[in-house]
């Protein structure tokens, strides 16, 4: 058995053993994910070899992820499998496994992925899943009013629209946590094609681009992906609702559900308008894995300098031991200067006295809990206690859809 990165002469095998494990017809989009992405590298592409043959493979994807309000490199993986004739013998277990050193090496700071089986398989493995949250509507036809709104909604057109609605997503996600930073190539990669990426209408006014919608009607059902809208002009998201409530009545959709906050102003919007109070749903096929720890917090530290630098109170110096997470300790020191560091330890470190599970430690990081969910248990003083809140607010936390591998 060899675990290494793919070789030029085996993606053909790689391609076919795809279409052998999700999609017999997936042909022509397995090779897409390789030749139609520009930021493909061939060791992305991850194998064991038995006897000259593929009999196991992944894809890592490398991508900036948004944890709080800091950028981190993360590496996605995805089309994790195995060839039935060669399954149940730890292959794709090794594959994840020397993954981890893949990603160490080439300086990513944590793994994602989001499972379609158990995920017991994947917790053996030192992953952990991070609830996002979702909603599902009943959709009442009967209590939509005709908007007035200035904006107009017409069809997106990826050739007049596209850098508009590019901006506008970075505008609406630059302080949003969990979302990918989509690079200007990134809207015209194959694969970010073949997942929606594209919004499927936008709202203009005076030639200007205010806001997109990104959904998908079949079924009696509407699917919501996406919606992006400039911060200072959320009237935008009424004409966007509107819209979207008409096409629903045209299609008769009965069912309305999207995989991101229902406490996000689109959303609210949406439940304001039908007769239906929507229903919270929570979504944990989102795994995580921290490559490197210390490295991930100190990518943090910029973000959380500057919260601290916002904040109404004044902080003196102090270091607190956070709870063991991925077998690893890390103390974090306020100096008097107000800068931060992740250090291994330090004499002086206050211990939480709280004992944090890996799901709660990665909620705490991404926002899906603030300090005051947690601080109830800590046996910490008050001046900690606002301090550790300064850093962990509660956030909402979204992975657009579009951007799962």
């Amino acid at each position: 058995m060899e675990i290494r990165g793919a070789r030029e002469s085996e993606l053909e095998q790689v391609v076919e053993l795809c279409c052998v494990a999700f999609n017999p017809d997936g042909h022509e989009r397995y090779w897409q994910y390789v030749q139609g992405d520009s930021s493909y590298r061939l060791p992305q592409t991850r194998v064991v070899v038995v006897n000259d043959t593929v009999v196991s493979t992944l894809r890592v994807w490398e991508r900036r992820m948004r944890v709080g309000a800091s950028l981190v490199t993360m590496g996605g993986i995805g089309g994790v499998c195995t060839h039935p004739n060669y399954r149940g013998v730890g292959y794709a277990s090794a594959l994840m496994r020397d993954t981890i050193d893949y990603l160490r090496a080439t300086g990513c700071d944590l793994g994602v992925l989001f499972t379609i089986i158990p995920e017991v398989f994947y917790r053996r493995l030192g992953w952990t899943s991070l609830p996002l949250h979702g909603f599902n509507i009943t959709y009442n036809t009967s209590t939509r009013e005709t908007d007035s709104s200035e904006w107009q909604i017409i069809d997106f057109n990826p050739e007049t629209d596209l850098d508009a609605v590019a901006a506008l997503y970075d505008l609406a996600n630059a302080k949003q946590s969990g979302t990918i930073a989509r690079t200007r190539a990134y809207w015209d990669m194959a694969p970010s094609r073949i997942r929606g990426v594209l919004p499927t209408v936008v709202a203009h006014q005076n030639g200007h681009i205010g806001g997109y919608l990104n959904y998908g009607i079949g079924e009696k059902r509407a699917e919501v992906c996406e919606v992006g809208y400039a911060p200072d002009n959320p009237p935008v998201l009424d004409a966007l609702v509107s819209h979207f409530l008409q096409a629903c009545e045209s299609q008769k959709v009965e069912k309305i559900n999207g995989r991101f906050p229902s406490q996000h102003p689109f959303v609210e919007r949406l439940i304001a308008e039908v007769d239906s109070p929507g229903t919270p749903t929570e979504y944990t096929r989102m795994m995580l894995y921290a490559v490197n720890l210390p490295v991930l917090l100190r990518r943090l530290v910029v973000g959380w300098e500057s919260q601290i630098a916002d904040a109404e109170e004044t902080f003196a110096p102090l270091a607190v031991k956070l709870p063991v997470f991925n077998n690893q300790q890390i103390v974090l020191r306020h100096n008097a200067d107000g800068t931060l560091q992740i250090v291994p330890e330090d004499a002086d470190a206050v211990d939480l006295g709280v004992d944090l599970t890996e799901a709660d430690y990665w909620q705490l990081l991404f926002g899906e809990i603030g300090w005051e969910h947690i601080s109830s248990d800590a046996s910490v003083s008050p001046e900690i206690s606002a301090f550790l809140e300064t850093l962990f607010p509660k956030r909402d936390v979204i992975f657009w859809n579009p951007d799962q591998y």
